[in-house]
């Protein structure tokens, strides 16, 4: 008998986005359990190698997951790739210069590349705008 896409799709772990039981959240393992974080939760990643760093309101974590895993879960219109290693929540960010944006008073670099991007995606005012 011959199954269409979404039914494979539906026994391979929920893995489009119209199946997900909860569409607004991920989760991590963190002590044993599987921890859900609200994507309005999360700050910021940091990609190093086979590792990403997340961090979200209250909480870091450290998972054992490339950042373009993250990038191809998390919401396009909700997060950006601001250097090769990093992904911020747009919503977040309270500052922007070229070498560094600022994310709830944290400092995260910019990339070359990735800045102008930014810029571009942005309403700006004032002198030298």
């Amino acid at each position: 008998m011959k199954r269409d896409k979404n039914e494979t799709n539906r026994d391979n772990n929920f893995s489009t986005r119209e199946d997900l039981l909860i569409k607004d959240a991920l989760f991590v393992r963190d002590k044993g359990c599987l921890k859900k974080i609200k994507f309005k939760d999360i700050l910021w990643l940091k990609g190093d190698g086979n590792y990403t760093t997340l961090v979200a309101k209250g909480k870091v974590y450290s998972l054992r997951n490339i950042l373009k895993e993250f990038e191809a879960i998390l919401p396009h219109d909700e997060f950006v790739r601001i250097h090769k290693s990093y992904l911020v929540r747009i919503d977040k960010i309270d500052t922007i210069s070229p070498k560094e944006v600022t994310v709830v008073n944290q400092k995260v670099p910019v990339g070359r590349t990735y800045y102008q991007k930014l810029i571009h995606g942005i309403n700006k005012l004032g002198a030298g705008a």
